[in-house]
């Protein structure tokens, strides 16, 4: 189990996509162009795009939303280059078993899980037809976001004013991301890619990058993560991710020796789209002066 702690405390005292020598598809946006959130800010490192295909007979629409999760496979997924202004991946097909059977008709879905609410873009074409595995010699695709139409979200065919434009998406189900898929997107190549190191030197570790959906290369604030007092007990207020596969636990102390969490000891104040705030049981007062709280996250 991989674990980082947060502790708080109150006292009253770009190169292009190499292609196999097997069946592949190369998917991709084009680099340096303007691609926006549903505000009109631009995407940020945040956001992870997929390949795949729906299960079934299932065609996805704006009114389904809900139901995208259940039925969506992904076979390969990146997370888009804030740098490059792009995402850009490369899929080896390995087989034709169900749901990738040869025809199917593919998409690409981008996600972001915001504190607020999801982001999504889903998009395809009527060309993009699952490829089949065993071809002789090797086929391979290319699948550019201008070349295709959105299901949810915007494609401008021409770049301008932006290429690709995210939808807010608040009646569907974030895609979830597991740290290894996140490790291996983000920190390629980077020797302090364990979960407890900080490439970036900015005093967050990788996992708590992880869990905050900040980038884990490139310095920045720390997430906030507000401790107040209410009604004389600590509440802490924690923004966190929800596409993001992590138990988050809050523990509480009068010695920062002893830690205790759970329903004796914590009350869940809120767990949505919104935060997870979870407050102390334990009120400050003569008889108990100092109170410590800390946000434990650790992943399989």
């Amino acid at each position: 189990m991989i674990k980082a702690f947060v502790l708080f405390a109150f006292s009253a005292c770009c190169l292009g996509p190499k292609l196999s020598a097997q069946d592949s598809i190369t998917w991709n946006s084009d680099a340096n162009s303007t691609n926006l959130t549903s505000n009109g800010g631009l995407m940020g490192g945040g956001f992870r795009f997929e390949i795949g295909v729906f299960v079934g007979s299932f065609v996805p629409t704006p009114g389904n939303l809900d139901q995208w999760l259940a039925n969506w496979v992904s076979a390969d997924g990146v997370f888009y280059d804030p740098i490059t202004r792009r995402f850009s991946g490369s899929t080896v097909l390995i087989t034709n078993s169900a749901p990738f059977t040869e025809g199917k008709q593919g998409y690409v879905l981008g996600f972001s899980g915001n504190t607020a609410s999801g982001e999504w873009i889903l998009f395809r074409a009527p060309t993009w037809n699952w490829l089949s595995a065993t071809n002789a010699p090797p086929s391979f695709e290319e699948w550019f976001a201008r070349d295709a139409t959105p299901v949810v979200g915007t494609i401008h065919a021409s770049g301008s004013p932006f290429l690709m434009k995210s939808a807010a998406v608040s009646n569907g189900v974030l895609v979830p991301t597991t740290f290894s898929q996140w490790q291996a997107d983000q920190l390629t190549g980077e020797p302090l890619n364990g979960a407890n190191q900080d490439p970036d030197q900015d005093g967050v570790v990788n996992l708590l990058e992880f869990v905050f959906g900040t980038p884990p290369r490139v310095a920045g604030t720390p997430v906030a993560t507000p401790v107040t007092l209410v009604s004389g007990a600590l509440q802490i207020t924690i923004p966190r991710r929800l596409d993001r596969i992590a138990t988050l636990v809050v523990e509480v102390s009068s010695n920062l020796s002893v830690w205790n969490s759970g329903s004796g000891f914590t009350n869940t104040i809120q767990n949505d789209a919104n935060a997870l705030v979870v407050r102390d049981l334990t009120v400050q007062s003569g008889a108990n002066p100092r109170r410590f709280i800390r946000l434990r996250a650790s992943v399989p």
